[in-house]
């Protein structure tokens, strides 16, 4: 087999890979607080090789001979990197549902899960059966002193998240804020992890709406239609070598 076929397929990898991701953003355009990743490649080089290996008195002629050159070989390789999260905000939407919240700033709301604290923009929350406030999993919503119940009566939400109910405050939406070099990340059903969080203090929250995915539906899709062609043309080219390779060894056996 020829050996050039090994470069040409691992970029063949490399855009199914990045298709995948896509295919993730798109299916996630019309979830609430949705961030879209982008697949990072690093290229891999060959390592050096000696003009001359060392060669002892026992060394045979035919090893001299098949020595490489110095030089990197004309062989590069791509392989997944790290996955980016962009986190520029979605669209702000209207809905009109008292708990619905949508945060102004680069905040987080801060949850209670099984597996510890995690994070998330998705603001579309709910009252379990013990009125606790919690997102669209049951995960409960944490606040200034802890997990944040709402009795019944008249309940209104401030710009700062401060919760009244007939006009008694009852507790406080809790927002945390992280350094744009140490921003957390994904960990699942639309949920961040990191350890770097700090109470936000400029982020505010818009009752009675919810943030949109800010995954370009349009751009997506081009980006798809771009790498499907990149892997179409690695396969043409595989199979372009291996034609090769077959004619050759078929005219080598002819002429021998």
């Amino acid at each position: 087999m020829n050996r050039g076929i090994y470069p040409i397929l691992s970029g063949a990898v490399a855009h199914e890979r990045r298709m995948q991701v896509f295919s993730n953003n798109m299916a996630n355009v019309n979830t609430a607080g949705f961030k879209q990743d982008e697949q990072a490649f690093k290229a891999i080089f060959p390592k050096r090789h000696a003009v001359i290996p060392p060669l002892g008195p026992s060394t045979e002629l035919a090893q001299q001979i098949v020595a490489r050159p110095l030089g990197v070989s004309e062989r590069t390789f791509v392989a997944p990197y790290r996955m980016k999260t962009t986190f520029e905000a979605g669209r702000i939407k209207l809905t009109g549902n008292p708990l619905d919240l949508a945060i102004q700033g680069k905040a987080f709301f801060e949850v209670k899960t099984p597996h510890g604290i995690r994070y998330t923009r998705n603001g579309m929350f709910s009252l379990d059966n013990h009125r606790r406030l919690v997102t669209n999993l049951g995960y409960p919503v944490m606040g200034t002193k802890g997990e944040i119940k709402i009795p019944a009566g008249k309940m209104e939400i401030d710009s700062q998240g401060e919760i009244k109910v007939d006009d008694k405050p009852v507790g406080g939406i809790r927002l945390m804020e992280f350094p744009d070099e140490e921003m957390p990340q994904k960990f699942s059903e639309g949920l961040y992890i990191s350890d770097k969080g700090t109470v936000s203090k400029n982020s505010l929250v818009q009752p009675g709406h919810i943030e949109e995915s800010n995954v370009n539906a349009i751009g997506e899709m081009v980006k798809m239609i771009q790498g499907m062609r990149g892997y179409e043309t690695a396969q043409k080219l595989i199979q372009t070598l291996d034609r090769m390779t077959e004619t050759a060894i078929q005219d080598i056996g002819r002429v021998a």
